[in-house]
């Protein structure tokens, strides 16, 4: 027998070991319980604590939910008053977007639009980190409101497959310094 036969050999040998060990560990563990304890634990009360548990916990999940509710970074999350507008609108494969150019530290809106498949809307910067994305469905409207903290080129990418043009729906715009 070659040496690579033996090592595959061996290592089909503990490999099978390991499953056929886990399967009896698996079989053995549902297997039905030993006879019932026969001690004096008050179940009830037992049970009774564990919801009063589970209803602390789900309060308090609720709490930390509303409680950080302001902090979602799309939407209207930002007062309409002095924000600047941007209307894009994708076709099948680009981005019209009009203005082009936008000031860095002011709320910018960006209302996205399409008539005719399904894209997504995401913006990178330089380092092609993703800064904020959002789905834009045919006939529906999509708005979005982000604040660029540096001015520079940023990249517009299409998220949804939009058919076979669709590696080719990039598109860039400035943020200008304020």
């Amino acid at each position: 027998m070659n040496p690579t036969a033996l090592v595959i050999t061996i290592a089909y040998s503990v490999v099978s070991f390991l499953a056929i060990a886990l399967v009896v560990w698996i079989w053995r563990s549902t297997l039905p319980a030993r006879p019932r304890r026969t001690d004096e634990t008050d179940t009830h009360r037992l049970a009774h604590r564990e919801k009063a548990w589970f209803a602390i916990a789900v309060a308090s999940l609720g709490v930390l939910l509303l409680a950080t509710l302001p902090f979602i970074p799309y939407g209207d999350n930002s007062a309409e008053a002095g924000q600047q507008r941007v209307e894009v609108n994708s076709i099948q494969f680009a981005w019209d977007m009009e203005p082009r150019t936008v000031t860095a530290g002011t709320p910018v809106r960006f209302t996205v639009t399409t008539a005719d498949v399904n894209h997504g809307f995401g913006v990178y910067n330089d380092d092609n980190v993703m800064l904020f994305q959002i789905q834009v469905v045919p006939d529906h409207p999509s708005d979005v409101v982000y604040t660029f903290k540096e001015p520079g080129r940023y990249q517009i990418v299409c998220l949804e497959f939009c058919g076979v043009g669709h590696h080719n729906m990039l598109s860039t715009f400035e943020v200008e310094p304020a």
